[in-house]
């Protein structure tokens, strides 16, 4: 049985956290809050991020606008989650030092 279907379904948005997202790589792990997943990140994306200087790390929250592609093949279904913009990214708090000490 060859290629069944081979679908890209509509857009969507959706909030999700870094666990592994490297800079120059198109392949990120992310929790939506409550699974994590695999996101493949578009070139034009990375190239934007790369353009504008901004760094996706550990810890940061961002609402991304994906499409899911599915397809069928010799009766196996996979599912591939695209990221096709980065709307908005959220820092993680850091700690900061108090200027005293606890005794």
């Amino acid at each position: 049985m060859d290629d069944v279907m081979d679908e890209r379904l509509p857009e969507q948005e959706i909030w999700v956290k870094a666990i592994v997202a490297r800079q120059n790589e198109s392949w990120w792990r992310v929790p939506d809050g409550s699974s994590a997943f695999e996101v493949h990140v578009e070139k034009d994306v990375l190239d934007r991020l790369k353009q504008e200087n901004l760094k996706i790390t550990r810890g940061n929250i961002f609402r991304i606008r994906y499409y899911i592609r599915q397809s069928v093949k010799n009766y196996a279904l996979s599912s591939q989650y695209v990221v096709t913009e980065i709307l908005e990214i959220k820092k993680r708090m850091t700690q900061i030092e108090m200027p005293w000490t606890i005794q």
